[in-house]
């Protein structure tokens, strides 16, 4: 009953996470079927909710640790299975390579040959 006090203490009233009306539901599959109808959504299942949480909570920029530790997860392999980046955030993390090659330059005319550079030198900006 630990998680009970704790969660009187966080302010939430129920002991049930689904309520309506302060009265639990205890057929949660068929709410959410009704909303996904309601909704227009198809090819869409309860635990599909995990993988949406856990990919907004590292979007947000929760550690991969804390994601696993949220929903449980023994290794943090499954982790990686629930993790999905939206497309903004991969085009994000691939623009920090912007920049990267121009920060250095090879000084091909300190080494007097039109071989592979010796010496890299920082470019000024």
């Amino acid at each position: 009953m630990a998680n009970l006090a704790h969660r009187k203490e966080e302010g939430l009233t129920s002991e049930y996470v689904f309520t309506y009306s302060r009265r639990a539901i205890d057929r949660v599959d068929r709410a959410f079927k009704a909303a996904l109808i309601r909704a227009g959504i198809q090819d869409f299942r309860f635990h599909d909710l995990r993988h949406t949480a856990a990919s907004h909570l590292v979007m947000r920029g929760a550690s991969l640790k804390d994601v696993q530790e949220i929903l449980g997860h023994k290794t943090m392999t499954m982790t990686l299975r629930y993790a999905h980046l939206s497309q903004e955030h991969k085009k994000r993390a691939v623009s920090l390579f912007s920049g990267l090659t121009s920060s250095v330059k090879f000084d091909m005319a300190q080494n007097g040959t039109n071989g592979p550079p010796t010496k890299v030198v920082p470019l000024v900006t």
